[in-house]
């Protein structure tokens, strides 16, 4: 505007001024031109210069932030606040399958797994009424779809950003299914090195234990029968002694079928709870109570894993190590909603504050696995006072809601 008007005022408080002289109008044309002209072209040539400038200036922006998106090792997608889709980078479309067109113009959920398209509208909506960055890992079990139907488990951070065009989100998104891979396989090879030496543990028990008792009772056997004609009392006490060293023995026997085999997962949380306690019960000397709150919400398949498992490692350890009498093992709702397991049991128990006993690989698995389904786990216990686990999912990570 300011580029058009000053010339036309010069131009316009020149002819005033040439008027004022009384020449011959083909003069005033003259002498206005003569003198305008340097003026105009001068001027037109600064403002198109800076016109020009600023042009370069804003392709050279433009030209770094495409280099900066491009040059980004994860996927990147831009959306405005009606969740459309107006930015993505070379890496989005590669891990996405859509070429670049397709997403374009695109609402951002197309990029999502059906059941949770319309859930990500309302936390869309939540977003944008508080919007704020999230960074990458922030613990979430996220999910993506490509163009060809296929999931991957995904890391998302989020950055809003102001625009001329109003509010625009800046999603990072990265593939980490190589990751999760990785770490199955780690967990794997864990499992398999922790079973191998169970079992080098479980054949030096039954080799220095229970081998060793069953020679024992021989040996008593084999004494009393040289003695049953002589020394009936004694041979009547090695009987005895013989009777308590096998019973003593089925009982060993007993908890290494627990150990060798534990129960599965069926699927159903309470019935394989329930199948868990009774084996427990049949291969322990410690009595068990099971109790399952009647009005639990729907629990998601993977929090309710790893509630059984955490469950079953917990049971372990109490027959392992807890030389415990009593069990109490309950499944509830916390106020606030979610699903709360509770294992409490009246054993020798431990330092809790401490770093975990060196033979307690299973309170690492437990906090492990916890972990990895989204959950909270706190043990708490102390020498001679039992030990109480707790493993706690809230109540959008229980019902396996998009976080």
């Amino acid at each position: 505007m300011v580029a058009a008007i000053l010339p036309l005022a010069f131009i316009a408080v020149l002819v005033v001024t040439i008027s004022t002289f009384d020449l011959p109008v083909w003069a005033d044309v003259v002498i206005g031109t003569t003198i305008s002209m340097p003026f105009v072209l001068g001027f037109g040539f600064i403002i198109f210069s800076s016109v020009g400038r600023m042009r370069d200036e804003l392709l050279r922006r433009e030209t770094r932030f495409r280099g900066l998106l491009e040059s980004a090792p994860d996927a990147i997608v831009i959306v405005d606040r009606d969740g459309t889709i107006v930015i993505v980078n070379d890496q989005a479309t590669h891990v996405f399958g859509y070429p670049r067109d397709e997403l374009i113009g695109q609402p951002v959920e197309m990029l999502l797994p059906d059941d949770l398209r319309s859930a990500h509208v309302r936390h869309r909506s939540d977003y944008d009424r508080r919007p704020g960055t999230r960074p990458m890992g922030a613990g979430l079990n996220l999910t993506g779809r490509r163009k060809d139907g296929t999931l991957f488990p995904a890391e998302i951070s989020l950055s809003p950003i102001q625009s001329d065009e109003g509010l625009l989100v800046t999603s990072v998104i990265r593939d980490i299914t190589e990751r999760r891979q990785m770490e199955a396989e780690r967990e794997r090879l864990l499992a398999e090195r922790e079973a191998e030496r169970e079992r080098q543990r479980i054949g030096m028990d039954l080799h220095d234990g229970i081998i060793q008792s069953i020679y024992a009772v021989g040996l008593n056997l084999e004494a009393a029968a040289d003695d049953v004609t002589e020394s009936p009392l004694d041979v009547r006490r090695r009987l005895d002694r013989a009777i308590e060293q096998l019973n003593d023995t089925i009982s060993d026997i007993r908890s290494y079928i627990f150990e060798l085999r534990p129960s599965r997962f069926s699927g159903d949380l309470g019935d394989s709870l329930a199948n868990l306690v009774e084996q427990f019960r049949v291969n322990s000397l410690a009595e068990v109570d099971l109790e399952i709150a009647p009005d639990l919400p729907q629990i998601d398949g993977e929090a309710s894993s790893a509630l059984f498992h955490v469950a079953q490692e917990a049971l372990n350890n109490v027959r392992k190590h807890a030389r415990a009498t009593s069990v109490k093992l309950r499944i509830e709702q916390p106020a606030g909603g979610g699903v709360r397991l509770v294992v409490q049991d009246n054993g020798a128990g431990f330092e809790s504050g401490s770093e975990f006993p060196d033979d307690h690989h299973g309170l690492r698995n437990m906090t492990s696995r916890a972990r990895a389904a989204g959950g909270t786990l706190n043990i708490d216990s102390k020498p001679s006072s039992g030990t109480c686990v707790r493993l706690e999912f809230p109540a959008g990570v229980a019902a396996g809601e998009a976080r």
